[in-house]
C-alpha cells in the first residue's frame, strides 16, 4: 500500500513539473559546465617532490577538476579558481624556498615566477596585463605524499597552452548605441569540446563586458533570468532557451532579443534555437529560430564587394584596382591630397588637403562632387580620416573622425547638410602620448589608436540624447612592440597592425589582445608606411619597395598588381 502511494505521488509530481513545458518540446537539460558530472580524476604521481607537484598543478590548471586533486582538503575549500585567473606564458619557473634548520620537514614552499599575459575577469573577458609576477605555493606532506596547502591569493595560474586547450572563445552579441547592428563581445569559457549553452546564456544575461559599458546596449532587460537551464529537445534536437521576468516588450524588442541569443549560440551544435518565456514562445508567430532567420545588418558596416578600395599617390586619389584617378577633384589634382577615406557605404569621401601655406585641412563630400572644407579648420598635423557607418538604413555616411594637432575631431553633417566639427572626450587616452593613427571599427563601437608607437583599443561611448562622445577604457595591445606605424580593422573582432619591427612587421591582433599572430616575414622591406584591411579582402601593406598583399597568416607577401606602377609612396585604403 505504501509502495503504491509513493508511485502515485511520484506521478503527480512528474505531471506538475511538466505542466509548463509545451508538448512539442520533450526537452531534457543540457547541464552547465559547473553541474556536469566529472570524470574520474587521476591523482598526482606518487612520491612526486614539491617542485614537481607544483609544476603539474599549474600545467593541469586549465581543467580545475584535475588541478584540485593536488590540493589538501582545506585548500580546496579556500581555492577560488574563478577569481580572475592569471594567464601566463608557458615558460614559468618553480624555485624551492630554503627553510631553516628547525623548520617542519613535512612542510615546503615553492616560488612560482612567471610572465603574465593577462587575466579573466568575473564576466570571462580577457584583459591584457603584461608583467613579471611571483608567488609562494605552500605544501604539506600527508601520508607520505606532498599536497598544496596554499596558492597565491587562493587563485589560479593558467599557462597559455593549457588555457587554449581547455577554454573556448565565445562571441556574445550586443548592439551598438543605435541598437541597429549586432556587435561581438568575446569571452572565454571552459568546455571540451564546447562550452555549455546555459553558461553562454547566463553570461549574455549579465550584460556586456566591463570595457564596453556605455558603448553597447542589450535588448534583454536587466531583470531577465533563465527559468531553466538550456535544454535540448529529444524530439528534434532543437536548443530550448526558457527565460523569465522579461516584462512588457514590443514585438521589435522580442525580435532584437532573439537576434542576440541566436547569434550568441551559433557555435552550439544545433541548427534550431527554440526561444521561450515562461514556457511559451518568445515571438508568438516564430517559436523556432535559425541563424539564417536573422536579418543581417552587416551590409551597413561591411563594404560591398564592388567597393574595391582606393589609394593616395602623388597627392591624388586613385582606384586601387586599376590605378586610374577617380572622377572627383580629389583625383583630378584640384586638391593636394595627403590622405583620404571612403565611407563604408561608398558614397562619401573625406580627404586631408595640404594648403599652399603648408597647413592641413579636412574636406568632406559626395564621391561624385566637390568636397567642402570643415569650417576652415587647419592644423600642422592631421591623421588620415575614418568614417562612422550610416546609422539609419536610408542615410549616407555623415560622421568622419580625424586627429588634428593631437585633438580628436568628429565632423558631423546636420540635417541641413552642413558639416560641423564636434569634440571627443579623449582624457583617458591622452596619457599614452601623441596620436598618429586612429581608426573607428566599422560598427562604430571601438576605436584603434596608435599613440607614440603603441597600439591601443578603446570603446566609443555615445551619450543618449546628446552629442557627447568619449573614448573609454583604452587598453594597450602588443605591449612588447612600441614602433607601430599603422592599424586597420580586419573585422569587428580583429585588427591588422603594421610595425617597423624586423622580427614582426605585420601582426593580426584580437581586439582583447590575448594572443597576436605574426604574418609571414617573406618579401617585406622595412620601413612599412601603411596598411589597410576589411572583411573578405586581401590585406595591403606598403613598404620601402611598394604595395604587397596577403590573405592569411602564413601566406608569403605577393606584389600588389599596382605596386610597380605606384611605388612605395602609395597609401591604400578600403572603405571605413
Amino acid at each position: 500500500m505504501i509502495h503504491r502511494l509513493i508511485v502515485a505521488l511520484g506521478c503527480v509530481l512528474l505531471v506538475a513539473s511538466c505542466a509548463n513545458i509545451p508538448e512539442q518540446t520533450n526537452a531534457y537539460v543540457i547541464q552547465s559546465s559547473a553541474s556536469q558530472p566529472q570524470q574520474k580524476v587521476q591523482l598526482p604521481d606518487r612520491d612526486a617532490d614539491p617542485i614537481m607537484v607544483v609544476r603539474r598543478f599549474i600545467e593541469a590548471s586549465g581543467d580545475t577538476a584535475v588541478a584540485e586533486a593536488y590540493l589538501t582538503e582545506e585548500a580546496k575549500r579556500l581555492w577560488r579558481p574563478d577569481n580572475q585567473p592569471a594567464i601566463v606564458e608557458d615558460d614559468f619557473s618553480t624555485v624551492p624556498k630554503t627553510q631553516g634548520m628547525e623548520s617542519d620537514p613535512d612542510t615546503a614552499s615553492v616560488e612560482v615566477k612567471s610572465t603574465t599575459k593577462g587575466r579573466l575577469d568575473s564576466r570571462k573577458s580577457f584583459h591584457v596585463q603584461v608583467g613579471q609576477q611571483s608567488g609562494i605555493v605552500k605544501l604539506v606532506r600527508q601520508d607520505g605524499q606532498w599536497r598544496i596547502s596554499e596558492t597565491p591569493n587562493n587563485g589560479l595560474i593558467i599557462p597559455i597552452s593549457a588555457f587554449n586547450n581547455y577554454y573556448r572563445p565565445v562571441k556574445l552579441y550586443f548592439y551598438d548605441a543605435s541598437r541597429e547592428v549586432p556587435v561581438p563581445d568575446q569571452r572565454y569559457l571552459p568546455g571540451t569540446p564546447r562550452p555549455s549553452p546555459s553558461d553562454i546564456v547566463s553570461l549574455l544575461l549579465q550584460g556586456p563586458a566591463t570595457v564596453l559599458q556605455g558603448a553597447v546596449r542589450s535588448a534583454l532587460p536587466s531583470s531577465a533570468v533563465q527559468r531553466t537551464n538550456v535544454t535540448s529537445s529529444s524530439r528534434d534536437g532543437a536548443t530550448v532557451v526558457n527565460l523569465g521576468m522579461l516584462g512588457n516588450l514590443t514585438i521589435e524588442d522580442k525580435r532584437a532579443i532573439a537576434t542576440q541569443i541566436v547569434l550568441s549560440l551559433q557555435d552550439v551544435p544545433t541548427t534550431t534555437v527554440r526561444l521561450q518565456v515562461e514556457g511559451m514562445p518568445l515571438v508568438p508567430d516564430q517559436p523556432d529560430w535559425k541563424v539564417s532567420d536573422i536579418q543581417p545588418d552587416s551590409d551597413r558596416t561591411t563594404p560591398r564587394a564592388q567597393l574595391t578600395g582606393m589609394m593616395v599617390v602623388g597627392n591624388r586619389v586613385k582606384d586601387l584596382r586599376d590605378g586610374k584617378p577617380i572622377t572627383n577633384p580629389a583625383g583630378t589634382g584640384e586638391y593636394r591630397v595627403e590622405s583620404a577615406a571612403q565611407s563604408v557605404d561608398g558614397s562619401q569621401l573625406a580627404v586631408v588637403e595640404r594648403l599652399n601655406s603648408g597647413q592641413l585641412q579636412l574636406r568632406v563630400g559626395g564621391l561624385n562632387e566637390g568636397l567642402r572644407q570643415i569650417e576652415q579648420r587647419t592644423a600642422t598635423e592631421m591623421t588620415r580620416p575614418t568614417w562612422q557607418y550610416p546609422v539609419a538604413s536610408n542615410e549616407i555616411g555623415n560622421e568622419v573622425w580625424v586627429v588634428a594637432d593631437g585633438t580628436i575631431i568628429r565632423a558631423v553633417r546636420n540635417r541641413e547638410g552642413t558639416w560641423l566639427p564636434l569634440p571627443v572626450n579623449q582624457a583617458e587616452i591622452d596619457r599614452y602620448g601623441k596620436i598618429t593613427e586612429l581608426r573607428l571599427s566599422r560598427d562604430g563601437v571601438r576605436v584603434a589608436v596608435v599613440a607614440d608607437g603603441k597600439l591601443l583599443v578603446g570603446a566609443v561611448v555615445r551619450s543618449t540624447g546628446s552629442t557627447d562622445v568619449a573614448i573609454s577604457a583604452p587598453k594597450q595591445l602588443l605591449p612588447s612592440i612600441t614602433n607601430v606605424v599603422g592599424v586597420d580593422w580586419l573585422d569587428p573582432s580583429r585588427l591588422v597592425v603594421a610595425t617597423n619591427t624586423p622580427t614582426g612587421p605585420v601582426w593580426q591582433v584580437p581586439v582583447d589582445g590575448i594572443q597576436a599572430q605574426r604574418y609571414n616575414l617573406a618579401n617585406l622591406t622595412l620601413p612599412l608606411s601603411s596598411i589597410t584591411a576589411a572583411p573578405s579582402r586581401q590585406i595591403v601593406v606598403t613598404d620601402a619597395v611598394g604595395m604587397w598583399t596577403a590573405s592569411d597568416i602564413g601566406q608569403v607577401w605577393l606584389p600588389h598588381p599596382q605596386s610597380q606602377a605606384q611605388g612605395p609612396t602609395a597609401r591604400p585604403f578600403y572603405p571605413g
